[in-house]
């Protein structure tokens, strides 16, 4: 039987029917091959190498190492590159011939291309030049909380970190680094290392010396003197008390050519301990303290003392782990870091919340 004749109106609109199939067959093939050409040429094909770091473990005038672990094994190179736009190759992941007093920006490459990147500021050598860091703690459980600090602390473009302990939580157990350092102190650790002491949490495995190690920290994290060029920080671990005399005399009288001091204890120390006297006679710009889960700032028997403890580990209903100090000049329980600017024999804080705001600032001689 005969197809009836169609009319001059069902021809077009056949026709159309017709043309629109055959675009929409085009476009369909077009956006085949746009998704196709994003997933092999454009989108990243391999996971991150990186299972932890890079970060900057050591910096000095003229040298900087940056250390990760990486997996599969395969080669990484990191280089750097100069304010005059020389580039600088690390061996064995150590750059040298760097210049005191400089900002440089590094990228660390695998077969995959630039995989990861970083700063690393080399201290000056001379005790007027300005140096930034900051100083946190308490900060080890790998939760949002601790994320924002490290990205905001990040943002203020430290040269270097100084913790106040209970870098990790519950325990300083090796196989925690990764969740509650690396990770989410990653783009903190990659533009400077972290000095610092080790915390009650910490000590509670093999007395902190696997975190210490780690961190590069010498004398596991308890008694010992860490240097950032012409600052210098003497560390007496958990608590400071008149066993530890002896050490802080000789600790004190090594740094005497330091531009400025600090002395960290974790547990903030109060009136009458015996370190604060050696201290105050000494002239230590400050006592640097954690385990209080707040922001305070308090003279001591003279000293300055600032708690820090508001690195992202968790405050207790009713303040039973986060009490306000009765002396305190300022006592904010919230998280944040407090961003420290050395500059010619003076020092500027700022307490800078999670969310960017800063809560308090002051500025002090950077020797008493």
């Amino acid at each position: 039987m005969a197809a009836p004749d169609l009319s001059r109106r069902e021809r077009v609109l056949r026709r159309w029917i017709i043309a629109l199939a055959a675009t929409s067959g085009v476009m369909l093939i077009l956006a085949l091959a746009v998704v196709l050409y994003w997933l092999r040429f454009v989108l990243p094909t391999e996971p991150d190498p990186f299972t932890r770091g890079p970060w900057v473990a050591q910096v000095s005038a003229t040298s900087a190492r940056i250390a990760w672990q990486v997996d599969p094994a395969q080669d990484v190179d990191v280089r750097v590159t100069t304010p005059g736009g020389r580039t600088i190759a690390a061996r064995d992941g150590v750059l040298r011939g760097l210049s005191p007093g400089t900002r440089y920006g590094w990228v660390a490459t695998t077969g995959q291309g630039a995989r990861a990147f970083g700063s690393v500021t080399t201290p000056p050598l001379s005790a007027a030049n300005p140096v930034r860091f900051i100083i946190l703690g308490d900060y080890g459980v790998g939760g949002e909380d601790q994320y924002a600090v490290a990205r905001v602390s990040a943002a203020q473009g430290p040269a270097f970190t100084v913790s106040t302990g209970d870098n990790v939580y519950l325990a300083a157990a090796p196989v925690l680094f990764d969740q509650t350092i690396f990770r989410p102190m990653r783009p903190l650790l990659a533009q400077g290392p972290m000095l610092g002491v080790v915390g009650d949490h910490d000590t509670l495995w093999e007395g902190g010396k696997p975190l210490a190690e780690v961190l590069g920290w010498p004398g596991n994290g308890d008694r010992s003197v860490q240097r950032y060029g012409r600052l210098a920080f003497i560390t007496l671990g958990v608590e400071g008390n008149a066993a530890d005399l002896p050490f802080l005399r000789r600790a004190l009288d090594r740094t005497r050519d330091a531009a400025a001091r600090w002395v960290l204890i974790h547990r903030p120390v109060e009136a009458g301990n015996p370190v604060l006297p050696v201290i105050r006679q000494a002239g230590a710009a400050a006592v640097l303290s954690g385990h209080n889960h707040r922001y305070e700032r308090r003279t001591v028997d003279g000293v300055l003392c600032l708690t820090v403890g508001t690195g992202g580990a968790p405050r207790s209903d009713g303040d039973e782990f986060t009490p306000e100090s009765a002396d305190a000049t300022v006592s904010i329980a919230e998280f944040g870091s407090l961003r420290a600017d050395y500059a010619a024999g003076s020092m500027d804080y700022a307490f800078i919340s999670a969310a960017g705001r800063v809560l308090d600032r002051f500025r002090t001689p950077a020797a008493g």
